[in-house]
Protein backbone atom coordinates (compact mmCIF):
# COMPACT_ATOMS: atom_id res chain seq x y z
CA UNK A 1 0.00 0.00 0.00
CA UNK A 2 1.09 3.13 -0.89
CA UNK A 3 1.43 6.26 1.39
CA UNK A 4 -0.38 9.22 -0.13
CA UNK A 5 1.50 12.37 -0.16
CA UNK A 6 -0.57 15.49 2.51
CA UNK A 7 1.57 18.20 0.45
CA UNK A 8 -1.76 19.06 -1.36
CA UNK A 9 -3.79 19.37 1.60
CA UNK A 10 -1.28 21.51 3.12
CA UNK A 11 -1.13 23.39 -0.33
CA UNK A 12 -4.38 24.37 -0.24
CA UNK A 13 -5.03 25.44 3.29
CA UNK A 14 -3.20 28.87 3.32
CA UNK A 15 -2.98 28.82 7.18
CA UNK A 16 -0.43 28.37 9.53
CA UNK A 17 -0.79 24.75 11.78
CA UNK A 18 0.11 25.40 15.47
CA UNK A 19 1.59 21.42 15.51
CA UNK A 20 4.87 20.21 13.26
CA UNK A 21 3.59 18.91 10.22
CA UNK A 22 5.59 15.80 8.67
CA UNK A 23 5.28 15.78 4.82
CA UNK A 24 5.23 12.32 3.35
CA UNK A 25 5.85 11.54 -0.19
CA UNK A 26 4.25 8.32 -2.16
CA UNK A 27 6.51 5.30 -1.56
CA UNK A 28 6.58 1.93 -1.65
CA UNK A 29 7.71 0.20 1.05
CA UNK A 30 10.03 -3.13 -0.04
CA UNK A 31 9.20 -6.59 0.82
CA UNK A 32 12.53 -6.39 2.99
CA UNK A 33 12.11 -3.59 5.10
CA UNK A 34 10.03 -4.11 8.47
CA UNK A 35 9.20 -1.68 11.05
CA UNK A 36 8.64 -2.84 14.99
CA UNK A 37 7.20 -0.87 17.28
CA UNK A 38 7.93 -2.21 20.46
CA UNK A 39 6.41 -2.26 23.93
CA UNK A 40 8.51 1.00 24.65
CA UNK A 41 6.38 3.07 21.95
CA UNK A 42 10.00 3.17 19.98
CA UNK A 43 10.28 2.19 16.31
CA UNK A 44 12.91 -0.19 15.10
CA UNK A 45 13.52 -0.25 11.82
CA UNK A 46 15.35 -3.64 10.20
CA UNK A 47 15.66 -5.32 6.76
CA UNK A 48 14.68 -8.64 6.79
CA UNK A 49 17.62 -9.64 4.63
CA UNK A 50 19.87 -8.51 7.15
CA UNK A 51 18.34 -10.36 9.92
CA UNK A 52 18.37 -13.91 7.92
CA UNK A 53 21.93 -12.88 7.57
CA UNK A 54 22.50 -12.71 11.06
CA UNK A 55 20.84 -15.90 11.93
CA UNK A 56 22.72 -18.05 9.05
CA UNK A 57 25.63 -16.78 11.10
CA UNK A 58 24.47 -17.93 13.86
CA UNK A 59 23.98 -21.37 12.21
CA UNK A 60 27.31 -21.62 11.11
CA UNK A 61 28.75 -20.48 14.30
CA UNK A 62 27.42 -23.20 16.33
CA UNK A 63 28.83 -25.52 13.48
CA UNK A 64 32.17 -24.55 14.43
CA UNK A 65 31.21 -23.58 18.21
CA UNK A 66 29.61 -27.68 19.23
CA UNK A 67 31.14 -30.49 18.65
CA UNK A 68 29.78 -34.02 18.82
CA UNK A 69 30.45 -34.09 22.55
CA UNK A 70 27.26 -31.15 23.28
CA UNK A 71 25.05 -33.13 21.56
CA UNK A 72 22.64 -36.37 22.84
CA UNK A 73 20.67 -38.57 20.66
CA UNK A 74 17.47 -39.31 22.33
CA UNK A 75 14.72 -40.93 20.20
CA UNK A 76 16.89 -40.39 17.14
CA UNK A 77 16.81 -36.60 17.47
CA UNK A 78 20.01 -34.53 18.80
CA UNK A 79 20.11 -32.06 21.73
CA UNK A 80 22.27 -29.74 22.96
CA UNK A 81 23.51 -30.41 26.46
CA UNK A 82 24.47 -28.33 29.00
CA UNK A 83 28.22 -27.97 27.50
CA UNK A 84 26.65 -27.04 24.89
CA UNK A 85 24.53 -23.18 26.28
CA UNK A 86 27.62 -22.98 28.33
CA UNK A 87 29.83 -22.70 25.65
CA UNK A 88 27.43 -19.96 24.01
CA UNK A 89 27.85 -18.18 26.98
CA UNK A 90 31.32 -17.84 27.23
CA UNK A 91 31.11 -16.87 23.10
CA UNK A 92 28.56 -14.11 23.44
CA UNK A 93 29.65 -13.26 27.21
CA UNK A 94 26.51 -13.86 28.70
CA UNK A 95 26.09 -13.68 32.41
CA UNK A 96 23.62 -15.42 34.60
CA UNK A 97 22.66 -15.16 38.02
CA UNK A 98 20.29 -17.29 40.24
CA UNK A 99 16.70 -15.05 40.68
CA UNK A 100 14.99 -17.43 42.50
CA UNK A 101 14.91 -20.82 43.73
CA UNK A 102 12.61 -23.48 46.10
CA UNK A 103 13.92 -26.32 47.05
CA UNK A 104 11.28 -28.64 48.79
CA UNK A 105 12.23 -31.56 51.61
CA UNK A 106 10.32 -34.31 52.72
CA UNK A 107 10.33 -34.82 56.42
CA UNK A 108 13.55 -36.98 56.72
CA UNK A 109 15.20 -33.41 55.05
CA UNK A 110 15.74 -35.31 51.73
CA UNK A 111 15.10 -33.05 48.43
CA UNK A 112 11.99 -33.85 46.79
CA UNK A 113 11.26 -31.09 43.83
CA UNK A 114 13.28 -27.67 43.03
CA UNK A 115 11.77 -25.15 40.97
CA UNK A 116 14.84 -22.11 39.72
CA UNK A 117 14.95 -18.81 37.93
CA UNK A 118 17.89 -17.97 35.95
CA UNK A 119 18.11 -15.04 34.20
CA UNK A 120 20.65 -14.50 31.16
CA UNK A 121 22.22 -11.12 30.59
CA UNK A 122 24.48 -9.47 27.63
CA UNK A 123 26.74 -7.08 28.18
CA UNK A 124 24.42 -4.41 26.89
CA UNK A 125 21.66 -5.13 29.45
CA UNK A 126 19.11 -7.53 27.06
CA UNK A 127 17.95 -10.32 29.56
CA UNK A 128 15.59 -12.98 29.95
CA UNK A 129 14.38 -15.91 32.45
CA UNK A 130 14.39 -19.13 32.42
CA UNK A 131 12.03 -20.95 34.22
CA UNK A 132 13.50 -25.36 35.57
CA UNK A 133 11.73 -27.66 37.75
CA UNK A 134 12.88 -31.18 38.77
CA UNK A 135 11.26 -33.85 40.74
CA UNK A 136 11.94 -37.07 42.56
CA UNK A 137 9.16 -38.16 40.65
CA UNK A 138 11.55 -38.10 37.47
CA UNK A 139 13.56 -41.08 39.22
CA UNK A 140 17.31 -41.93 38.41
CA UNK A 141 18.13 -39.48 41.24
CA UNK A 142 20.96 -41.51 43.36
CA UNK A 143 21.64 -38.07 45.09
CA UNK A 144 18.28 -36.14 45.28
CA UNK A 145 19.89 -33.33 47.59
CA UNK A 146 22.45 -32.88 44.98
CA UNK A 147 20.89 -34.24 41.88
CA UNK A 148 17.38 -32.94 42.06
CA UNK A 149 18.43 -29.01 42.57
CA UNK A 150 21.31 -29.32 39.90
CA UNK A 151 19.02 -30.27 37.89
CA UNK A 152 16.45 -27.35 38.04
CA UNK A 153 19.06 -25.31 37.68
CA UNK A 154 20.80 -26.59 34.54
CA UNK A 155 17.60 -26.48 32.99
CA UNK A 156 16.61 -22.91 33.82
CA UNK A 157 20.12 -21.80 32.81
CA UNK A 158 19.70 -23.23 29.97
CA UNK A 159 16.33 -22.19 29.12
CA UNK A 160 17.66 -18.85 29.66
CA UNK A 161 20.46 -18.80 27.80
CA UNK A 162 18.74 -20.53 24.77
CA UNK A 163 15.99 -17.98 24.91
CA UNK A 164 18.08 -14.74 24.82
CA UNK A 165 20.42 -15.96 21.84
CA UNK A 166 16.79 -16.63 19.91
CA UNK A 167 17.50 -20.47 19.16
CA UNK A 168 14.44 -21.86 21.22
CA UNK A 169 15.19 -25.22 21.82
CA UNK A 170 14.31 -27.85 23.90
CA UNK A 171 17.96 -28.96 25.93
CA UNK A 172 18.73 -32.14 26.24
CA UNK A 173 18.44 -31.77 30.33
CA UNK A 174 14.50 -30.77 29.49
CA UNK A 175 14.29 -33.84 27.41
CA UNK A 176 15.70 -36.56 29.83
CA UNK A 177 13.41 -36.54 32.68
Amino acid sequence: MALKSKQNKLDNENEELPFPVEVVTETEPTSTDVTVVEQTGSIQNFNVEDALAQWEAYQIFTEKLLDKSDYIDIKGKAFKKKSAWRKYARAFNINTEIISKDITHNDKGIVTEAEFIVRATLPDGRHCDGWGNCSRREGNKNKPNHDIPATAMTRATNRAIADLIGAGEVTAEEVLR
